[in-house]
């Protein structure tokens, strides 16, 4: 019905960006449009709220951000949804990685820390008690890690996190949380329907967005499950796949 508000529900890697390339002029213009015409728009990521580019993360032009794979919302620049990793947790997870020498990024609300990565910009963790000593206080939403698992860590990771293989690499987000469910906390917040939410994404961990928006929309670059599940498919990233969508949808 004309007038009626949408929310628009955004990936970042592979749908609003590639690689260091965007946000693309495009998509930018035709978001502002939508909001302009009273639509929200937000990011929905994998990404914790420090591992989102600065850039991205206090544009102008979204209203709001479900980040951690659902574990951080925040609504107009406000937390207003927060689940993170337990320090005794996290303790676990150093010292299974500490000891099997593999790499682990630990993705956090202000910062991020990194486990057997020798350069780079990240503090690193050298103890599991780091948890409860020098790192204590910070908040941890999510794990990337190299996606070659052994049965032990996969058998730990398991139990307390939803693994996703990226490609490159792996991610884990802590059971409960999907992108999923941090959308149904934005569109409750806001008095809007669930058949007036559209997602757009591109890989296996936006599953849960696409498959629960009223309009689940796969990046022509997408990979074939989610192609496969989505409601249609738009042009790939970098070449007006969120501008068309948009166009489409939210006119």
């Amino acid at each position: 019905m004309a007038g009626t508000i949408k929310a628009l529900f955004l990936d970042i890697d592979g749908t609003l960006i590639s690689g260091e390339a965007g946000p693309f002029k495009d998509d930018v213009e035709q978001i502002e449009k939508a909001r302009r015409r009273g639509h929200k728009v937000f990011l929905n990521t994998g990404r914790s709220l420090a591992f989102i580019p600065r850039t991205i993360r206090e544009a102008s032009f979204f209203d709001g951000i479900v980040a951690g794979g659902g574990a951080h919302v925040l609504l107009g620049g406000k937390t207003i949804y927060h689940k993170w990793i337990a320090p005794d947790l996290l303790s676990e997870v150093a010292a299974l990685y500490l000891k099997n020498g593999k790499w682990c990024f630990l993705e956090g609300e202000t910062e991020n820390l990194i486990i057997n990565e020798k350069e780079g910009p990240y503090p690193r963790v050298f103890r599991g008690d780091d948890f409860s000593g020098k790192y204590a206080g910070i908040l941890i939403t999510k794990l990337t890690m190299d996606k070659r698992f052994t049965p032990e860590e996969r058998f730990f990771l398991e139990k307390h996190f939803h693994i996703y293989d990226l490609g490159i690499h792996a991610e884990g987000i802590i059971r409960g949380e999907s992108k999923a469910a941090g959308m149904e906390i934005i569109l409750k917040t806001l008095g809007i329907s669930l058949e007036n939410s559209i997602a757009i994404g591109d890989s296996e961990n936006d599953m849960t967005m696409i498959r629960h928006a009223g309009i689940g929309i796969a990046m022509g670059n997408a990979c074939a499950a989610l192609k496969a599940a989505a409601a249609e498919i738009t042009a790939p990233c970098g070449e007006g796949g969120i501008a068309r969508a948009i166009e489409r949808h939210l006119s």
